[in-house]
C-alpha cells in the first residue's frame, strides 16, 4: 500500500514531511537519510521493504519538503528528538531502525537515549564520531556550498559518496539532481546547518549502554567514512555484527538496494 506524502508539527513547530508505505500491521522500520538527503534516495529499497514491513521515511529539518529554520546549526542529537517526536505523533511503537551515514549516527542516538524502544538496527556507513579528518572534509563542503552552492559541493562530495563503476555509470545522472537544488527555491541554509551540526559529534561513550542488535555494513569502496569506521562502532556495541560490503562506496541503499534490502531483511528475520 502506497500513501502521499504528509506533514507533521513537532512540539518546537518545526514541521516535517514524510511518508508511510508499507502493510497494515507488518513490523515496523524506520529509513533514516544520509547528510544532505531526503526522502527519495530510499526509492530503490522501498520495493523489496514494503511487501514486508510498514516503513516510515521523512525528511529532517532542513532536507527535502520539511522546515529549515534559520536557527542552527541541526545537531545529531537534535535530529534524533526530531525523530523521537515524529515516532510520537504517528504512534509508532517498536520499529527497527536503518541508517545511512549520518543517519546512523541518528540512529546511535536513538538508541543510546531511549534503551529498550527499538529492536535493533541497521547501519550503514556508521561511525562514532566526527574525527579530524572528517571535520576537514565537511568544512571543506561548506566554503564550496557557500562559493558555489549545491552545484560545486556536489563535485566536492561525489567522489567520496560511491563506488567507481556505480559513480561512472551515474555521474551525468546525479548531477543534474543536485544542480537542479538551485532551481527549487529553498535557501542554502538548511544545508549549511546540516553540515555543521555534524561537526563535532561524538557518541563513543554511549555506545557500550546500546544493548539492541546491531548490524553494521560497510562499503569496501567507501572514501568518506572508510570500512575501519564502521568496525570501530560495531566493536564498540555489545551485540553487533559487522559485514564488508565488496565493489559498494558510501551509499550502498542507493547503488545496489536490492542487495541492500537483502541483507536487512535476513538480518532482522533472526530476530
Amino acid at each position: 500500500m502506497r500513501t502521499a506524502g504528509q506533514f507533521a508539527v513537532l512540539p518546537g513547530g518545526v514541521t516535517l514531511h514524510y511518508r508511510i508505505q508499507g502493510e497494515p500491521g507488518a513490523p515496523w522500520i524506520v529509513l533514516l537519510n544520509g547528510l544532505l538527503s531526503d526522502t527519495t534516495m530510499w526509492a530503490g529499497v522501498l520495493p523489496g521493504l514494503t511487501p514486508r514491513f510498514r516503513v516510515l521515511t521523512f525528511d529532517g529539518r532542513g532536507q527535502g519538503r520539511s522546515d529549515a529554520p534559520l536557527e542552527g546549526p541541526y545537531t545529531v542529537p537534535q535530529s534524533a528528538m526530531d525523530a523521537w517526536e515524529l515516532l510520537g505523533q504517528l504512534h509508532i511503537r517498536d520499529p527497527w531502525l536503518a541508517g545511512l551515514s549520518n543517519g546512523s549516527s541518528i540512529a546511535l542516538e536513538l538508541l543510546a537515549a531511549h534503551p529498550g524502544a527499538f529492536p535493533g538496527a541497521v547501519l550503514t556507513s556508521a561511525m562514532a564520531r566526527t574525527d579530524f579528518t572528517m571535520r576537514l572534509r565537511l568544512e571543506h563542503w561548506l566554503h564550496c556550498l557557500d562559493l558555489g552552492g549545491p552545484g560545486l559541493q556536489f563535485d566536492a562530495v561525489a567522489p567520496y559518496l560511491w563506488g567507481d563503476r556505480f559513480l561512472e555509470a551515474r555521474y551525468q545522472v546525479l548531477k543534474a539532481y543536485h544542480e537542479s537544488r538551485k532551481e527549487d527555491g529553498k535557501p542554502f541554509h538548511g544545508f549549511r546547518h546540516q553540515i555543521a551540526g555534524a561537526l563535532q559529534w561524538d557518541i563513543r561513550s554511549r555506545l557500550m549502554a546500546i544493548q539492541e542488535p546491531v548490524l553494521c555494513l560497510a562499503g569496501a569502496e567507501d572514501l568518506l567514512t572508510p570500512p575501519w569506521k564502521c568496525l570501530e562502532v560495531a566493536q564498540a556495541l555489545p551485540h553487533s555484527r559487522f559485514e564488508l560490503v565488496p565493489g559498494i562506496g558510501h551509499a550502498f541503499p542507493v547503488e545496489d538496494p536490492r542487495t541492500y534490502c537483502k541483507n536487512i531483511t535476513t538480518f532482522m528475520s533472526s530476530y
